[in-house]
Protein backbone atom coordinates (compact mmCIF):
# COMPACT_ATOMS: atom_id res chain seq x y z
CA UNK A 1 0.00 0.00 0.00
CA UNK A 2 1.51 3.34 -1.45
CA UNK A 3 1.79 6.30 1.26
CA UNK A 4 -1.28 8.11 0.20
CA UNK A 5 -3.26 5.06 0.49
CA UNK A 6 -2.17 4.60 4.03
CA UNK A 7 -3.12 8.30 4.83
CA UNK A 8 -6.17 7.91 3.46
CA UNK A 9 -7.02 4.41 5.47
CA UNK A 10 -5.73 6.96 8.78
CA UNK A 11 -8.05 9.25 7.53
CA UNK A 12 -11.22 7.14 6.75
CA UNK A 13 -10.84 5.50 10.25
CA UNK A 14 -10.04 8.52 12.58
CA UNK A 15 -6.56 7.67 13.31
CA UNK A 16 -7.74 4.50 15.29
CA UNK A 17 -4.98 2.43 14.35
CA UNK A 18 -2.53 5.35 14.43
CA UNK A 19 -2.91 6.67 17.64
CA UNK A 20 -2.71 2.87 18.76
CA UNK A 21 0.27 2.05 17.05
CA UNK A 22 3.83 1.32 18.17
CA UNK A 23 6.28 4.28 18.36
CA UNK A 24 8.81 3.24 16.20
CA UNK A 25 6.08 1.77 13.45
CA UNK A 26 4.80 5.38 13.47
CA UNK A 27 8.37 6.85 13.56
CA UNK A 28 8.72 4.53 10.00
CA UNK A 29 5.92 5.52 8.67
CA UNK A 30 6.50 9.06 9.13
CA UNK A 31 10.36 8.96 7.45
CA UNK A 32 8.40 6.94 5.01
CA UNK A 33 6.30 10.16 4.31
CA UNK A 34 9.21 12.19 4.17
CA UNK A 35 11.09 10.03 1.57
CA UNK A 36 7.97 9.84 -0.48
CA UNK A 37 7.53 13.97 -0.15
CA UNK A 38 11.01 14.42 -1.77
CA UNK A 39 10.31 12.05 -4.54
CA UNK A 40 6.88 13.10 -5.15
CA UNK A 41 6.07 16.72 -3.82
CA UNK A 42 3.22 17.41 -5.56
CA UNK A 43 1.48 14.43 -4.55
CA UNK A 44 1.84 15.00 -1.16
CA UNK A 45 0.87 18.74 -1.77
CA UNK A 46 -2.47 17.68 -3.29
CA UNK A 47 -3.15 14.90 -0.67
CA UNK A 48 -3.05 17.97 2.15
CA UNK A 49 -4.37 20.55 0.26
CA UNK A 50 -7.43 18.50 -0.95
CA UNK A 51 -7.96 17.56 2.67
CA UNK A 52 -10.36 19.05 5.14
CA UNK A 53 -9.29 19.35 8.42
CA UNK A 54 -11.54 17.36 11.28
CA UNK A 55 -10.88 16.28 14.94
CA UNK A 56 -8.92 13.38 13.96
CA UNK A 57 -7.03 14.00 10.99
CA UNK A 58 -4.30 12.27 8.76
CA UNK A 59 -2.77 15.94 8.33
CA UNK A 60 -1.61 16.06 11.81
CA UNK A 61 0.38 12.67 10.80
CA UNK A 62 2.08 14.38 7.66
CA UNK A 63 2.08 17.80 9.21
CA UNK A 64 4.70 15.90 11.94
CA UNK A 65 6.88 14.00 9.76
CA UNK A 66 7.32 17.04 7.32
CA UNK A 67 7.99 19.60 9.96
CA UNK A 68 10.13 17.20 12.61
CA UNK A 69 12.37 14.64 9.83
CA UNK A 70 12.95 17.59 6.51
CA UNK A 71 13.25 21.15 6.37
CA UNK A 72 12.20 21.10 2.69
CA UNK A 73 8.75 21.41 2.79
CA UNK A 74 8.85 24.40 5.58
CA UNK A 75 7.08 27.15 2.67
CA UNK A 76 4.42 24.42 2.16
CA UNK A 77 3.86 23.86 5.97
CA UNK A 78 3.68 27.94 5.89
CA UNK A 79 1.06 27.83 3.32
CA UNK A 80 -0.75 24.93 4.95
CA UNK A 81 -1.18 26.81 8.70
CA UNK A 82 -2.60 30.10 6.12
CA UNK A 83 -5.23 27.79 4.46
CA UNK A 84 -6.45 26.11 7.88
CA UNK A 85 -6.60 29.68 9.22
CA UNK A 86 -8.75 30.91 6.36
CA UNK A 87 -10.77 27.30 6.36
CA UNK A 88 -11.77 28.12 10.13
CA UNK A 89 -12.16 31.96 9.11
CA UNK A 90 -14.68 31.02 6.49
CA UNK A 91 -16.65 28.09 8.59
CA UNK A 92 -15.42 25.51 6.27
CA UNK A 93 -14.04 24.15 9.34
CA UNK A 94 -14.51 24.72 12.75
CA UNK A 95 -12.11 26.79 14.68
CA UNK A 96 -11.33 24.01 16.85
CA UNK A 97 -9.90 22.25 13.86
CA UNK A 98 -7.25 24.43 14.21
CA UNK A 99 -5.93 22.21 16.51
CA UNK A 100 -4.61 19.96 13.96
CA UNK A 101 -1.80 22.59 13.08
CA UNK A 102 0.29 22.07 16.37
CA UNK A 103 1.29 18.75 15.50
CA UNK A 104 4.05 21.01 12.71
CA UNK A 105 7.07 21.06 15.10
CA UNK A 106 8.11 24.32 15.15
CA UNK A 107 11.70 24.22 16.58
CA UNK A 108 14.09 23.93 12.93
CA UNK A 109 11.74 25.28 11.52
CA UNK A 110 12.94 28.46 14.32
CA UNK A 111 16.33 27.51 14.14
CA UNK A 112 17.01 26.58 10.47
CA UNK A 113 14.78 28.83 8.53
CA UNK A 114 14.12 31.70 11.50
CA UNK A 115 11.95 34.12 8.03
CA UNK A 116 9.38 31.13 7.80
CA UNK A 117 8.81 31.38 11.23
CA UNK A 118 8.75 34.86 11.57
CA UNK A 119 5.93 34.73 9.02
CA UNK A 120 4.16 31.71 10.92
CA UNK A 121 3.82 34.11 13.84
CA UNK A 122 2.62 36.84 11.61
CA UNK A 123 -0.15 34.91 9.88
CA UNK A 124 -1.56 33.46 13.38
CA UNK A 125 -1.13 36.98 15.21
CA UNK A 126 -2.27 39.05 12.02
CA UNK A 127 -5.60 36.40 12.18
CA UNK A 128 -6.73 37.46 15.79
CA UNK A 129 -9.68 40.87 15.57
CA UNK A 130 -12.03 41.47 18.20
CA UNK A 131 -14.61 40.86 15.82
CA UNK A 132 -14.18 36.91 15.29
CA UNK A 133 -15.83 34.28 16.90
CA UNK A 134 -15.17 33.32 20.54
CA UNK A 135 -14.02 29.88 19.78
CA UNK A 136 -11.60 31.01 16.54
CA UNK A 137 -9.19 33.59 18.88
CA UNK A 138 -9.27 31.27 21.65
CA UNK A 139 -7.84 28.50 18.95
CA UNK A 140 -5.68 30.86 17.63
CA UNK A 141 -3.96 32.30 20.45
CA UNK A 142 -3.60 28.20 21.46
CA UNK A 143 -1.48 27.76 18.84
CA UNK A 144 0.41 30.67 19.29
CA UNK A 145 0.96 30.02 22.82
CA UNK A 146 2.34 26.57 21.40
CA UNK A 147 4.44 27.69 18.82
CA UNK A 148 6.16 30.72 21.03
CA UNK A 149 7.58 28.40 23.34
CA UNK A 150 10.63 28.39 20.73
CA UNK A 151 11.21 32.22 20.88
CA UNK A 152 14.53 32.73 22.18
CA UNK A 153 14.56 36.15 24.25
CA UNK A 154 18.44 36.64 22.88
CA UNK A 155 17.13 36.87 19.36
CA UNK A 156 16.88 40.17 17.98
CA UNK A 157 13.16 39.68 16.06
CA UNK A 158 11.98 43.05 15.07
CA UNK A 159 8.25 41.73 14.23
CA UNK A 160 8.21 40.62 18.13
CA UNK A 161 6.73 44.66 19.00
CA UNK A 162 3.25 43.62 16.71
CA UNK A 163 3.29 40.37 17.74
CA UNK A 164 2.86 42.37 21.53
CA UNK A 165 0.65 45.05 20.04
CA UNK A 166 -1.99 42.62 18.18
CA UNK A 167 -2.35 40.05 21.52
CA UNK A 168 -2.54 43.17 23.79
CA UNK A 169 -5.36 44.73 21.49
CA UNK A 170 -7.20 41.78 21.89
CA UNK A 171 -6.35 41.43 25.68
CA UNK A 172 -7.91 45.08 26.13
CA UNK A 173 -10.57 44.74 23.19
CA UNK A 174 -12.40 41.36 23.30
CA UNK A 175 -15.62 41.30 24.32
CA UNK A 176 -15.30 37.85 25.67
CA UNK A 177 -13.87 37.17 29.27
CA UNK A 178 -12.37 34.14 28.05
CA UNK A 179 -9.98 35.50 24.99
CA UNK A 180 -9.18 38.14 27.07
CA UNK A 181 -7.61 36.30 29.54
CA UNK A 182 -6.15 33.72 27.12
CA UNK A 183 -4.40 36.60 25.22
CA UNK A 184 -3.06 38.13 28.75
CA UNK A 185 -1.74 34.45 29.39
CA UNK A 186 -0.16 34.19 26.12
CA UNK A 187 1.38 37.88 26.66
CA UNK A 188 2.65 36.60 30.26
CA UNK A 189 4.19 33.44 29.19
CA UNK A 190 5.85 35.50 26.21
CA UNK A 191 7.20 37.70 28.72
CA UNK A 192 9.29 35.04 30.29
CA UNK A 193 11.48 35.77 27.49
CA UNK A 194 11.03 38.97 26.67
CA UNK A 195 12.03 42.32 28.04
CA UNK A 196 9.05 44.90 26.94
CA UNK A 197 10.57 47.93 27.92
CA UNK A 198 8.02 51.22 26.63
CA UNK A 199 6.22 47.94 24.64
CA UNK A 200 5.18 46.28 27.75
CA UNK A 201 1.58 44.92 27.84
CA UNK A 202 -0.45 47.06 30.63
CA UNK A 203 -3.68 44.96 30.49
CA UNK A 204 -7.06 45.50 32.35
CA UNK A 205 -8.08 43.28 35.13
CA UNK A 206 -11.53 41.80 34.19
CA UNK A 207 -14.28 43.58 35.63
CA UNK A 208 -16.62 42.46 38.67
CA UNK A 209 -19.15 42.14 36.29
CA UNK A 210 -17.34 40.10 34.02
CA UNK A 211 -16.37 38.06 36.70
CA UNK A 212 -20.11 37.13 37.81
CA UNK A 213 -21.40 37.30 34.32
CA UNK A 214 -19.05 34.23 33.17
CA UNK A 215 -19.66 32.50 36.57
CA UNK A 216 -23.59 32.36 35.65
CA UNK A 217 -23.02 32.47 32.22
CA UNK A 218 -25.27 35.89 31.27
Amino acid sequence: MDIIAQLKRHEKEQLKNWINADEKVSRRFAKDIVKFANENPDAIKNYCVNTLPREFSSLSIVYEALSEFSVAFNQFLLDEIKRVIVLAQTKQIKPEYIEVLEDIETEDIYSKDETIYIEIINVITSALHISNEEQLNLQLLNLLDWFLIEYDEDDDIAEVSSWINRMKHIAENATQLEVREEAKDALENLDENLTFNDNAATLESPSFFDKISRFFKL
